[in-house]
């Protein structure tokens, strides 16, 4: 089962508060972000510009890995190509910093700037599975409008999974219409749909 609907900076409140909790870590040697639902792309490249601007460089300390169940939605993120009209949404400071505009064939296009794509490494995943080829820590893990299509049973175990790999001044973004009340042993609300380890 896969979900796709996304876009540029969804849920906008998410990323002042992934800004800050970068520039809290800048004497880290590097900062581990997860997307873990990147669909086409949109939600990894919208952490990449927030730390590019926290850092004020297009080589911050930070990695993000970006997985998906889809490979075709994978191969479109990775690609870093989108239609005009995706875009129209984000401020034109951004648009004029982050994308290069289509012209010729590829007019009505924009693509990603390599800069911002080399700070993301696009991997398949699916989070139903017993194992995830994956270590952490991470420094925050976004799943956001995915757990919501799974049973509470199903829920718990991916975020007991979640847990173990997040640092333990992580932060787990979930979605808008997602509460994790049942996992109150692993994980509390720190803000608006951002939760933060339980201490044990």
């Amino acid at each position: 089962m896969t979900t796709n609907l996304t876009s540029f900076f969804r849920e906008q409140h998410h990323f002042p508060i992934l800004g800050q909790h970068v520039k809290n870590r800048k004497n880290q040697n590097k900062i581990h972000l997860w997307c873990s639902a990147s669909s086409t792309g949109e939600e990894p490249y919208s952490m990449a510009m927030t730390v590019v601007q926290v850092f004020k460089t297009f080589s911050p300390p930070v990695h993000i890995l970006a997985t998906d169940l889809d490979t075709n939605v994978l191969s479109k993120a990775q690609s870093g190509i989108y239609p005009l009209e995706r875009l129209e949404k984000l401020p034109k400071d951004k648009l004029k910093k982050f994308f290069l505009k289509g012209k010729g064939i590829n007019a009505g296009t924009a693509k990603v700037r390599p800069e911002l794509r080399n700070l993301i490494t696009f991997r398949q995943l699916n989070l139903l599975d017993d194992t995830w080829p994956i270590r952490g820590p991470f420094d925050a893990i976004f799943c956001r409008n995915v757990l919501i299509y799974f049973d509470k049973q199903t829920q718990y175990k991916i975020l007991k999974k979640f847990v173990s790999l997040l640092s333990q001044d992580g932060l787990l973004f979930a979605g808008h219409s997602e509460n994790l009340q049942h996992a109150a042993d692993l994980v509390k609300l720190r803000e608006k749909t951002v939760y933060e380890l339980v201490k044990k």
